[in-house]
C-alpha cells in the first residue's frame, strides 16, 4: 500500500512538471479601469463614469490592451498624464507607504503602551497588598483598634 502511494505521488509530481503551466489571462478594460478615476469627472471611478472623458480613457486602455502593455504600464502612463490623483489607490512608494504601514505600526505600538501599563497596574497592586497565601498570617492589629472591634461587635450582639 505504501509503495502505491509513493508511486503515485511520483507519478503526480512527474506531470506536474511535465505539463506547461496554464498561460495567464488576456488583461481586460475593466480591471485596469478600476484602478482609475475619471479626469472629467473627479473622484468618480472610471468603471462607473459614463462621460465622454471617461469614453476617451476607456478607448486608451483598449488601444494600449491591444499592443500588449502591462496594467502597471497603462496606470503609470495615466499618472505621468494627470498625476497620481487618477488612481484609486496611492501608489506603495515614498510617504504614501505612511498609509500602508501606519496602522500596522500604530496597532502594534499601542498594545505595546498596553501591555507595559497593565503590568505596572498590576504589580503596584501585588506591592499594596503583600503576599496572602494559604499559610500567610492576617494583618496584626493594634490593641486600640481591636479594642473598638470588640466593642462595637458587641454592641451588634445585644441589638439583635
Amino acid at each position: 500500500m505504501t509503495r502505491n502511494v509513493v508511486w503515485l505521488a511520483a507519478l503526480w509530481l512527474l506531470a506536474a512538471a511535465i505539463v506547461p503551466a496554464r498561460p495567464a489571462l488576456a488583461l481586460t478594460e475593466t480591471e485596469v479601469a478600476e484602478g482609475l478615476l475619471c479626469y472629467a469627472c473627479p473622484g468618480e471611478p472610471l468603471t462607473a463614469d459614463r462621460c465622454q472623458g471617461g469614453d476617451q480613457m476607456r478607448a486608451a486602455i483598449r488601444r494600449m490592451i491591444a499592443e500588449g502593455k502591462t496594467k502597471q504600464e497603462i496606470l503609470d502612463y495615466f499618472a505621468r498624464e494627470f498625476g497620481e490623483d487618477i488612481l484609486t489607490y496611492p501608489p506603495k512608494r515614498g510617504f504614501n507607504l505612511v498609509a500602508y504601514v501606519g496602522p500596522f505600526v500604530g496597532l502594534l505600538l499601542g498594545a505595546a503602551v498596553a501591555a507595559v501599563v497593565v503590568r505596572r497596574w498590576s504589580s503596584a497592586g501585588r506591592r499594596r497588598s503583600g503576599p496572602r497565601g494559604p499559610g500567610s498570617a492576617p494583618p496584626r492589629l493594634d490593641e486600640k483598634t481591636r479594642r473598638r472591634i470588640e466593642e462595637e461587635l458587641s454592641h451588634l450582639d445585644e441589638e439583635a
